[in-house]
C-alpha cells in the first residue's frame, strides 16, 4: 500500500505543467561546474554554477539518474560526474599517496602538490576516465547529433595526464575536488538536456550492466515489466546512514524463497521503484514543507492533489508554529504561519467541537474525495523501519487532528501558546537536564497512532509524564493538557458519564475524590505560602509531599491537615479575612471527601494532578473569591 500510494503521488506531480518532480530516468544532483566544450571537442571554459555567498553551495539540477555506487570499480554516471571520471585525475592526501605508491606496484604522475595534497594521474584515475569514455560511446555512438559528436570527440582526444595544461582547470584546481559534479555545455545548452542524448539514455539497471532484464509481474502496477534487482537508497531520514538507507531490501537467505535473489522476492518494476524512490526523496528533502520530525521518526505527509493549500494546515495541526521553541539541533529555521492559517485552524476546531461539516471552502480541497497519507520512518542500520502508516480522506485527518487539540485544551497562563506541538509534548516525558532529550521511539509512534486513529493515548506516555511530575514536583501546561486529554479520551472511549466532569478549567462541582484531593493539596500549598510570605521556606509541602500525596493519600493527608491548621492560625493572626477565605475553600473542597483512599490508581493519580493544576491556576484568575485570596496573599 505504501509503495502504491507513493507511485500514485509521483504520477500526480509528474502530470503538472511544469512538473514538480524528476522525470523518468532523471534525479536531482548537486552540480558545481559546467565544462564548456567547443564544436570541435575542445574544452574552452569552466563555468562555476555554485551560488554566491560566504560559503558557495552547488546548484541542484535534474540530471540523468545517479544510482548509489561503491566498491573499487564504481560505474560512471551519464553526462554528469566527478572530476575523477570526467577529467581522469584525482586528489589524494600526501601521506596516503606515499603509503599507496611507495611499493611502485602502481604508477602515478604528480601533476601538482602542496603541503597537504597531491593532484595526480594514476592507473586508478585512468580506469575511471576510460570507463566514463567507454560507457558514453556505448550509449551515444549511434547518435548523429552535432553536440553529442562534439562531446564524444572530447572524450577521444582528452589526455588526463596533460590536464593542467588547460588554464581553466588550473584556475579551478582547488575547487573542482570539493565534492560537486560536472555537467557539459555545448552550443549554449547543457548536453544532458539535449533531446538526442535523452533519447539515448536508458535508465534500466540491466541495460547499464549489459544483462537481459528480468521480466515479471510488478506487485505495484500489475503489469509485466523489467524488475528492479536492487532498490535505490532513500535519503535524509535522520539517524540513517549518510549515503541513504533501503526501504526494500533482502540481505539474508532466510528472507528469500523459490531460489530468487535480492528484490526478485518482492518484484517491483524498475519504473515503480524509480517513482516511489523519487517522490519519497522529494518529500524528505531538507527544504520540503511536507517533512517534520517526531521524536526519532522522520515523518512525511501528502495528499493526492496538485494544490498545496493543505500543506500549511497540516503542518500547523501536527507541528504548531507557536511552539517552535529554540529546539536543540533544529534542522530548519522556525516557520512562519500567516494569520489566515491560524484563524482557519480556530474555525475548524469550532466546527469539529459543534459537530458541523467541513467542506471544500474550509480546507481548499475536497475533504472526502482527497486521499491523504502520513508515513513515519525510523533508521535501522542500513535500512528503514516504518514506524507508522496512515491513509484516509483529508477530511477525516483534519477532524481527528482537531479532536486531539480540543482534547488537549486546558486553562493556561499567557506565556503558553494555545496549541502544543508533538515535539513539545514528547519532551515532557524526559528529564529536563538529560543529555539525550529525545523521547522513546516507541512512545512517539504510539502517540501519533492514537491521534490518527482517534484512540486512547498511550498509557506508557501517561505514566512517563506522571513520573516526571512527581520527580520535578511541578506540573506545567503541556503536562496538564496531556493528562486532561488522556483522561477525557479514555472516558469517552468507555462511554463513561465522568467525561463531562473533566473540564478545561476548575470544576468545583466535580465529586471525583482524587480530583478534589488535588484541589485540596493546592489550597493547602497556597495557605503555606501566605503564612510564610515574609519568610523564605526551603521546602514547601509540594517539595516534601506531592509525590506521596498523589499515590498514597491516606498516609500523607492527615499530616498535611495538621500542618494546614498551623498555617491557618498564623494567617488568622495577621490577616483574619484571608484565613476565613481559606477556610471556606477547604470546606467546599472537602465536602465530597468522606475518607482518604489508601492508594490511587494511575488514572486517579492523573485526576489528582489535574485537580491540583486547575485549583492552582484558578488563583491567578481575576474573578470571584479567588481574586480576594490573591489580593490578600499579595
Amino acid at each position: 500500500m505504501i509503495i502504491q500510494a507513493l507511485t500514485r503521488y509521483y504520477d500526480v506531480l509528474a502530470a503538472e505543467d511544469p512538473a514538480k518532480i524528476s522525470k523518468m530516468g532523471y534525479s536531482p544532483a548537486k552540480v558545481s561546474f559546467a565544462l564548456v566544450i567547443s564544436d570541435e571537442g575542445i574544452p574552452m571554459q569552466i563555468l562555476d554554477l555554485r551560488t554566491d555567498g560566504k560559503k558557495k553551495v552547488p546548484k541542484m539540477m535534474e540530471v540523468p539518474r545517479q544510482k548509489s555506487r561503491s566498491g573499487k570499480n564504481p560505474p560512471p554516471y551519464f553526462l554528469c560526474d566527478k572530476p575523477e571520471f570526467v577529467l581522469g585525475i584525482e586528489r589524494m592526501k600526501k601521506k596516503e599517496y606515499e603509503d599507496k605508491f611507495s611499493s611502485k606496484k602502481e604508477k602515478a604522475t604528480i601533476l601538482a602538490e602542496n603541503n597537504r595534497d597531491v593532484i595526480l594521474f594514476s592507473d586508478q584515475s585512468n580506469k575511471y576516465f576510460s570507463a566514463f569514455r567507454n560507457f558514453h560511446h556505448e550509449l551515444l555512438d549511434r547518435t548523429e547529433d552535432k553536440s553529442v559528436r562534439a562531446f564524444l570527440k572530447f572524450l577521444d582526444t582528452w589526455e588526463p595526464e596533460r590536464s593542467l595544461e588547460n588554464p581553466k582547470i588550473r584556475e579551478y584546481l582547488e575547487e573542482i575536488f570539493s565534492g560537486g559534479l560536472f555537467v557539459f555545455e555545448i552550443s549554449g545548452k547543457y548536453l544532458h538536456e539535449n533531446l538526442a542524448a535523452e533519447h539515448a539514455w536508458r535508465p534500466s539497471e540491466e541495460h547499464e550492466s549489459g544483462k537481459e532484464p528480468y521480466i515479471a509481474q510488478c506487485l505495484v502496477s500489475g503489469k509485466e515489466e523489467p524488475i528492479a534487482k536492487t532498490h535505490d537508497k532513500i535519503n535524509n531520514v535522520r539517524g540513517a546512514q549518510s549515503a541513504g538507507a533501503s526501504l526494500i531490501s533482502f540481505n539474508e537467505d532466510s528472507f528469500c524463497s523459490y531460489n530468487k535473489e535480492q528484490s526478485m522476492n518482492a518484484p517491483v518494476s524498475e519504473s515503480a521503484m524509480f517513482k516511489y524512490k523519487t517522490v519519497l526523496n522529494h518529500l524528505l528533502a531538507w527544504e520540503s514543507k511536507n517533512r517534520i520530525q517526531i521524536g526519532d521518526t522522520t515523518t512525511v505527509f501528502w495528499a493526492e492533489t496538485t494544490k498545496e493549500s493543505f500543506i500549511d494546515l497540516t503542518l500547523f495541526l501536527i507541528d504548531p508554529v507557536e511552539d517552535q521553541e529554540n529546539r536543540e539541533k533544529a534542522e530548519k529555521p522556525a516557520r512562519r504561519t500567516d494569520p489566515g492559517t491560524r484563524q482557519l485552524v480556530n474555525d475548524i476546531l469550532m466546527k469539529v467541537k459543534t459537530g458541523k461539516y467541513l467542506d471544500k471552502r474550509d480546507l481548499g480541497v475536497d475533504p472526502e474525495k482527497t486521499n491523504f497519507y502520513i508515513l513515519g520512518l525510523s533508521p535501522n542500520n542500513a535500512r528503514l523501519a516504518v514506524r507508522f502508516w496512515y491513509q484516509d480522506s483529508f477530511g477525516n485527518f483534519i477532524t481527528r487532528s482537531a479532536q486531539h487539540h480540543l482534547d488537549m485544551e486546558i486553562i493556561r497562563s499567557d506565556q503558553w501558546s494555545r496549541y502544543i506541538s508533538l515535539f513539545t509534548l514528547l519532551k515532557q516525558t524526559v528529564h529536563k537536564g538529560s543529555k539525550d532529550p529525545a523521547a522513546s521511539p516507541l512512545i512517539s509512534g504510539q502517540l501519533m497512532n492514537s491521534i490518527l486513529d482517534n484512540s486512547p493515548y498511550p498509557v506508557t506516555m501517561f505514566s512517563a509524564i506522571l513520573n516526571r511530575i512527581k520527580a520535578e514536583r511541578s506540573i506545567n501546561y503541556p503536562k496538564a493538557a496531556f493528562i486532561k486529554a488522556y483522561l477525557i479520551r479514555n472516558a469517552r472511549t468507555r462511554k463513561m458519564p465522568e467525561k463531562d466532569m473533566i473540564t478545561v478549567s476548575l470544576n468545583e462541582t466535580s465529586p471525583n475524590v482524587p480530583y478534589r484531593l488535588g484541589r485540596l493539596f493546592a489550597v493547602m500549598e497556597s495557605a503555606q505560602k501566605a503564612a510564610n510570605k515574609t519568610v523564605r521556606v526551603k521546602r514547601t509541602i509540594r517539595d516534601s509531599y506531592f509525590a506521596s500525596a498523589s499515590s498514597t493519600p491516606r498516609i500523607v493527608f492527615p499530616t498535611l491537615l495538621k500542618l494546614h491548621q498551623h498555617h491557618l492560625s498564623k494567617i488568622n493572626s495577621e490577616k483574619p479575612g484571608l484565613a476565613v477565605n481559606f477556610s471556606k475553600m477547604m470546606d467546599e473542597v472537602m465536602s465530597s471527601i468522606d475518607n482518604f483512599p489508601i492508594t490511587l490508581s494511575l488514572e486517579d493519580q492523573g485526576m489528582f494532578m489535574l485537580g491540583y493544576y486547575h485549583q492552582h491556576e484558578s488563583f491567578f484568575r481575576k474573578n470571584d473569591e479567588t481574586k480576594i485570596v490573591e489580593e490578600e496573599m499579595n
